[in-house]
């Protein structure tokens, strides 16, 4: 470079220095000069290398330093397709794809992308030319380093953020820091592209979003539900008795004062901790409510105020739906908001001759597991089930669970064929009747989206609805494996069936079903997308008090996606550097990161 340019792209630098500080739109981060010659679609990047850049060497691999026990290395593929960083195990970046994810292209202070992953074919393929590890120091105490030159690089961000720079945490999206290394300095990848750009990655962020094989099996096992998540017959959840959960909880609950699980093997939790006397939502408590039902897939909420406190019994329907008390829980937890009320009601009141008996839970029949409108595209993701009324004189009517996402791990795992037609044939769901008229074509098992066996992606979702199942559609050649995998899958599911059944399948479902029957004043919530629920049949004596014969339960649903934000945020402010992993709820993808 010659003499007369150089301190131009320094004074430019200095420039792009002060705005980068000042967190602005990162379109102010393009060379002037290319934007005069109409360079709209050139994606924003840093201009050439200045002396506010720490210069690359000549190689192609950068100085050794230890980092998580390696050696960290940064190599080159010899046509600049790609490099390959020696985390634990060595990881190869694409130049699409650090390309697409160049902290400069994310909008200011919204996270959002300024470019689309197909501008790197627009700008012709631009090659990695260079690349260097450079160690950083961004101590906030600029005092100490008067004399250092100074550049700006990518803010730390927390484990849950997948923006490469941090929106939101502790640090701002850009920070000053010195080319200096130490104990407290940080690693971050420099990049020169054959287009004569730059680019700066934050090390950490890389590592937390590598895609090599080896990275992606170990997201899947952190968050793909096993029977060793699932509730159980008796007792917890086996998982809660490992060095993992013991881990986890000392993360969540640095104080030891985490929920225990009762005898019946769900934890509870108290309503007044959730919702305090003035109607506040409460932050300790709606944690802990949210953490166990995303863990465990259920919770009971113990001292539930009655619905009918205040009115007598008969005077429920002038009862307002915001007065209910599993309403306020609902809405803590989701944010505001109750979903899926057209067929039922925002609220809905379980008890015999309900709405003219239009759903078999209006009856005294017992119930299969199943999840609720399983018709919809977007099924209900947390159901509550208030218990205002159990009659001391209700013979039967225990609640049932079952944990179906741990169930199709095993069925895959017992009945490898079965599990693969389950996942390639759709069922048919309907609910249709006066008033209401729902289809929704889908196969019962989904798996995460990935080029490999489906015995080796993750389960993603379950789709488990027999009452409101109609005809099936299929090519002819698989009607009947259908139909054999359809029954195997149920074995698993239903404890109750009363047919000759493969005691593998039957024992299992028998040791996974949780029952009870619920008292006055406890909430049942579950994940209907993880859950499938159910109930025993009841019946009454005649002659009995009507205060004695009732079972009533007052329910709604929130969304899926509202409450698990709900609980990721939560957990965020909790624990904002924590490794605790979420457990896939059910709703078709993958947890990440």
């Amino acid at each position: 470079m010659s003499c007369t340019i150089q301190p131009q792209i320094r004074r430019m630098m200095s420039r792009v220095a002060v705005r980068l500080a000042n967190h602005r739109d990162p379109s102010c981060y393009r060379n002037e000069s290319a934007l005069r010659v109409g360079f709209t679609t050139k994606m924003c990047r840093l201009s050439p290398f200045s002396s506010l850049q720490p210069a690359l060497s000549e190689k192609s691999t950068s100085d050794c330093r230890e980092y998580n026990n390696a050696s960290l290395i940064v190599e080159i593929a010899d046509d600049g397709s790609r490099i390959t960083l020696n985390f634990r195990d060595e990881s190869e970046f694409h130049a699409s794809w650090l390309w697409s994810n160049d902290p400069q292209g994310v909008v200011l202070p919204s996270g959002q992308r300024n470019t689309t992953p197909a501008q790197w074919i627009y700008n012709g393929r631009p090659t990695i030319q260079d690349a260097k590890i450079v160690y950083c120091d961004i101590d906030k105490d600029e005092s100490k380093h008067l004399s250092a030159e100074r550049i700006n690089v990518p803010g730390p961000t927390v484990n849950d953020c997948c923006h490469p720079l941090a929106i939101y945490g502790a640090h701002s999206p850009w920070v000053s820091a010195i080319d200096d290394e130490n104990e407290t300095s940080r690693p971050y990848l420099f990049i020169a592209w054959s287009d004569k750009s730059t680019s700066i990655y934050d090390v950490e962020w890389l590592q937390r979003f590598q895609y090599n094989d080896k990275s992606r099996l170990e997201r899947r096992k952190r968050s793909e539900v096993q029977p060793i998540h699932a509730v159980r017959k008796n007792g917890p959840p086996l998982w809660n008795c490992t060095s993992a959960a013991d881990k986890e909880y000392n993360v969540i609950y640095p104080a030891k004062d985490a929920p225990e699980h009762r005898a019946d093997g769900l934890v509870h939790i108290d309503y007044n901790s959730v919702i305090g006397q003035d109607g506040e939502q409460l932050c300790d408590g709606l944690f802990n409510l949210l953490h166990f039902i995303f863990r465990d897939g259920a919770v009971i909420i113990s001292n539930t105020p009655s619905p009918f406190a205040d009115h007598k019994y008969n005077d429920i329907n002038m009862i307002g739906d915001e007065s209910m008390h599993v309403a306020k829980l609902a809405k803590a937890m989701s944010g505001g908001a109750i979903s899926h009320g057209m067929l039922y009601g925002d609220i809905f009141h379980v008890r015999t001759g309900e709405r003219g008996s239009n759903n078999v839970a209006y009856t005294s029949s017992a119930l299969c597991p199943h999840q609720d409108l399983a018709y919809y595209e977007s099924t209900p993701g947390i159901q509550l089930l208030h218990c205002a009324a159990m009659g001391a004189d209700v013979v039967g009517g225990e609640s049932t669970l079952i944990d179906a996402m741990a169930a199709a791990y095993q069925l895959r795992e017992l009945r490898p064929k079965s599990f693969e037609t389950l996942t390639k044939c759709s069922a048919t769901f309907v609910k249709q009747r006066d008033g209401a008229c729902m289809t929704y074509r889908r196969p019962h098992i989904a798996l995460a989206e990935e080029r490999c066996s489906i015995f080796d992606r993750e389960i993603t979702a379950v789709h488990w609805s027999p009452p409101f199942e109609g005809p099936l559609c299929l090519p002819p050649e698989d009607v009947v494996d259908y139909y054999e995998a359809y029954a195997d899958f149920e074995r698993l599911l239903n404890a109750d069936l009363d047919i000759p059944s493969e005691k593998d399948l039957s024992s299992y479902a028998d040791e996974f079903t949780w029952k009870r029957k619920l008292k006055p004043g406890e909430v049942l919530i579950f994940n209907n997308r993880r859950m499938l629920h159910g109930r025993k049949g009841f019946t009454v004596a005649d002659g009995v008090r009507p205060e004695d014969g009732r079972r009533h339960l007052v329910g709604c649903y929130t969304n899926i996606d509202d409450t698990l934000n709900t609980y990721r945020v939560s957990l965020r402010k909790r624990q904002p550097c924590s490794t605790v992993s979420i457990l896939n709820v059910g709703n078709g993808t993958t947890i990440f990161p």
